[in-house]
């Protein structure tokens, strides 16, 4: 088992859950995250134009997907075709092994928890 952890933009959350739904998976878990890359944070102008803040971090998602060994690259294919505009600093997809998985509320282990 992989475990597939994608944090992208904010603005592309919900592109990337839809090209995710084509892949039939049994379930994702997100996060909201911030971040700081190589974007740089956006401009945040006060009431009446009288001020002007720039946060420190980007808002990002973070995807967090654990699926079986061969469509692991499947899932990276299709958050990186949805995400990816070619620029630097979109995010960054992190793949993990995992060992065991266990399902709570029937017990099951292993590719079947998942």
């Amino acid at each position: 088992m992989k475990k597939v952890e994608a944090v992208i933009p904010h603005a592309r959350m919900q592109t990337a859950f839809s090209a995710l739904r084509e892949l039939d998976l049994g379930g994702l878990t997100y996060y909201e995250s911030k971040g700081r890359g190589e974007i740089p944070t956006p401009v945040i102008h006060g009431g009446r134009g009288t001020s002007v803040f720039r946060p420190e971090f980007n808002v990002n998602v973070t995807i967090s997907i654990v699926v079986r060994d061969p469509i692991a690259d499947n899932v990276v294919g299709k958050i990186l075709e949805s995400t990816s505009t070619g620029l630097a600093g979109e995010g960054k997809i992190f793949i993990s092994d995992i060992d065991d998985a266990v399902d709570i509320g029937s017990g099951e282990r292993g590719e079947a928890a998942i």
